[in-house]
């Protein structure tokens, strides 16, 4: 039975205000703002008034109607004005439970819980917002200790062990100068240029006459080392990319730690608890038997660092916040130790199967291909273009093609994939390498494909079509006996909840397949 503080109940009231939708407010007041503009002012007043005054009464009578309550088996709300409406969630299918907190909510000591479901792949399934802090927390506790009353009821018979909810154990914890430097090293800064490109713009304009008179002296100063630079303009636009560059530093970082100051993450059951935040906090429940695929991301900076990023999928969300957890940052030494608590059976990232060198002949041709392309595009723009382009414009465009020979070297020797009885792993990449692992009982099918250059090179695409959100892991430019090898493997995966023991299997050139354990 339920304590006392889980019967039926309302919201708090300061849900009238708090459980405002302001996307959906927002969109409401477009068309009576813009009529209101046209016929003046005051008429503006008057229909913010009058809709304020409704959107309370409606918020107020919606508060009124609002009822939940958990009995330790079904949590059942109910509500509605005018048409009246009865949910009823049996625990057993409760995937996901998160208790969400806005800067306002923590000042008055409430939150938000957030309840999903197998089915809610869209929208929430039940939300209540906003409830008191003590209640959100028993209630996600009472759904977490009745949950895996009904799982050990359903397997072994209910035991004492499920009348309480286990001890948190400490996963994982990013101290916030982690959290600093993967906002610095993230992909937020790579708006920049744009900005930067606004930033000319904008001095051009301001100074629109001096630019019309020495714009071809500024390019080939630039580019060639010819003219002079000097003079106010010049300073005030060198001026204004600096502070854009530092602008958009100290954006990138505040965003950064707002959002995952404090981030860490600790096991309870069967059961991982995330929670991050500094004015806003959120902590979600994610069920370890839910995880359907693991990224591990290093950019060519994060590597030079030794650090990585970790995103882990699920199933169940309402969006795609909801469905990946991305851990900011942690040391490489630390990945292996993650991936143990998050796949359990998985040591880590499994040593990883080389790829053939015919590989390298493809990863060359696309890279080169899109050198070609980019450089003959430039080619034709400075030939041909009614407007002045720089001279200097077809030595860069010759540049690429070195530059894009060394990147399909380096993405070459980054492709690697790995078979275990638990996981199936793939690595891909130059700039930026992504490391995918999917537990092989989340394999639902296996399939290969292989375009005519790959078939002439002997190279195969395996992929591994994973349930869920998260994507699939695919297997790029394999050999074609080893990506045959691995289909039959998957597909064994995917006919059997169970997997066997796989002894993982290294491409011999020039002969067939060979066993040898990877870890």
């Amino acid at each position: 039975m339920p304590s006392d503080g889980l019967a039926d109940r309302r919201l708090h009231p300061a849900s009238i205000l708090l459980g405002i939708d302001l996307r959906q407010t927002i969109q409401a007041l477009i068309f009576p703002l813009v009529a209101g503009f046209a016929a003046g002012g005051r008429v503006i007043l008057v229909i913010l008034a009058v809709f304020g005054v409704v959107a309370l009464i409606g918020r107020t009578l919606a508060w009124q109607r609002f009822s939940f309550g958990f009995d330790g088996e079904v949590l059942r709300v109910e509500e509605g004005v005018l048409s009246r409406s009865h949910r009823a969630l049996d625990v057993a299918r409760i995937q996901q439970v998160e208790i969400d907190r806005g800067a306002v909510a923590r000042l008055f000591g409430l939150a938000a819980l957030r309840v999903e479901t197998a089915g809610s792949s869209s929208e929430v399934e039940v939300e209540l917002r906003v409830i008191p802090l003590a209640d959100a927390e028993a209630l996600r506790d009472e759904l977490r200790r009745s949950k895996a009353a009904a799982g050990d009821a359903a397997s072994e018979g209910e035991g004492e062990h499920a009348l309480s909810p286990p001890p948190a154990e400490s996963v994982l914890r990013v101290p916030l100068r982690h959290v600093v430097l993967a906002s610095v090293t993230g992909a937020r800064l790579l708006v920049f240029p744009a900005i930067v490109g606004v930033a000319f713009q904008f001095v051009g304009d301001a100074f629109s006459d001096w630019a019309a008179e020495r714009a071809e002296d500024l390019v080939e100063g630039l580019l060639l080392g010819r003219g002079a630079l000097d003079g106010f303009g010049w300073r005030l636009a060198l001026l204004g990319v600096a502070a854009t560059l530092v602008a958009s530093v100290a954006t990138a970082v505040v965003v950064g730690v707002l959002r995952d100051a404090g981030f860490r993450i600790e096991r309870v059951g069967d059961d991982l608890s995330v929670t991050r935040g500094l004015l806003s906090t959120r902590s979600s429940v994610v069920p370890l038997r839910r995880v359907q695929k693991v990224e591990v991301h290093r950019n060519w900076l994060r590597r030079l660092l030794g650090f990585a990023a970790v995103r882990i999928h699920s199933a169940g969300g309402s969006g795609d916040a909801d469905r990946r957890v991305t851990v900011p940052l942690l040391p490489e030494r630390a990945i292996d130790d993650l991936l143990a608590e998050v796949l359990p059976g998985v040591a880590g990232i499994p040593a990883l199967t080389a790829h053939p060198p015919a590989a390298l002949r493809r990863t060359m041709f696309r890279w080169l291909r899109q050198a070609v392309l980019i450089g003959a595009s430039a080619i034709i723009a400075w030939r041909y273009a009614p407007f002045g382009v720089p001279d200097v414009v077809p030595w860069l465009a010759g540049a690429l093609l070195p530059l894009f020979a060394v990147l399909a070297v380096v993405e070459y020797r980054q492709l690697g994939h790995g078979l275990t009885a638990r996981v199936v792993a793939a690595r891909t990449g130059a700039l930026s390498v992504v490391t995918s692992l999917a537990p092989v009982v989340k394999v639902q099918a296996a399939s290969t494909r292989a375009n005519p250059l790959q078939r002439r090179l002997g190279l195969i695409i395996v992929v591994a079509h994973v349930a869920g959100p998260g994507g699939d892991v695919v297997i790029a430019d394999t050999g074609t006996e080893r990506g045959h090898w691995l289909l039959d493997r998957l597909t064994e995966h995917a006919a059997e909840p169970v997997a066997p023991e796989v002894r993982p299997q290294v491409l011999v050139m020039g002969g067939p397949p060979a066993t040898a354990d990877e870890g």
